[in-house]
């Protein structure tokens, strides 16, 4: 889906060592005096660190930053989807293809499965989307029956929006040489009933719509 370096304190010895540099202990009954006051010191330096320790204020909480929103977001997403697809140079002719998606949670809410079928066409699809609290990162999986390897891609949630861009991820048993990797893209959530899909590089775009 931290930690904070903590001040370095110079211990009780070096204190005396640097008296006795300075000159400020001159005599034993000097050197007796700072022995008896070491123990007092000690614990006053030991009681401001445990302070500081459980100081609620100083604990930094090891809870991703992107953990509630990305729930959230995959929340919406559960449903059935009506979408409809563009590809580059269609700009407001009929859609390019069309179909129906059906996502259902997958363990818990932070994982979703997702099964696709396009219309008046044998191409069906599946696949996984979710999100990793340990690299506060999304994750998604495809295959479908008219490719050859599944695609796998990680994802970002942008701070400001629900709106997650996806990058490839290549993996060696699974990419050959000539292989082209599946496009990054950005998955934006519109509002309950709507979200999109649509490449970087423009090549595609799909509109998904919350079936009733």
């Amino acid at each position: 889906m931290i930690a904070v370096a903590q001040p370095v304190q110079n211990s009780p010895a070096m204190s005396i060592d640097a008296l006795y540099r300075r000159g400020y202990v001159a005599a034993a009954i000097g050197v007796l005096a700072v022995a008896a006051a070491t123990p007092r010191r000690l614990a006053a330096q030991g009681g401001e660190r445990l302070n500081r320790a459980t100081d609620p204020a100083a604990v930094v909480s090891l809870e991703p930053a992107h953990l509630d929103p990305a729930r959230g977001m995959l929340r919406s997403l559960v449903g059935t989807w009506r979408f409809e697809m563009w590809f580059a140079g269609n700009f407001d002719g009929a859609p390019d293809a069309s179909g129906t998606r059906v996502v259902k949670t997958l363990f818990d809410d932070l994982r979703l499965q997702w099964t696709e079928q396009l219309d008046h066409s044998t191409i069906q699809g599946q696949g996984v989307l979710g999100f990793d609290p340990g690299n506060d990162r999304f994750f998604s999986s495809a295959v479908y029956n008219g490719g050859s390897a599944p695609e796998f891609m990680t994802g970002t949630l942008d701070a400001g929006e629900p709106l997650v861009t996806f990058s490839p991820v290549a993996t060696a048993a699974g990419t050959s040489p000539g292989q082209k990797l599946v496009q990054s893209s950005v998955l934006s959530v519109l509002d309950q009933n709507h979200f999109t899909w649509v490449a970087l590089d423009r090549g595609w775009r799909a509109v998904f719509t919350r079936q009733q």
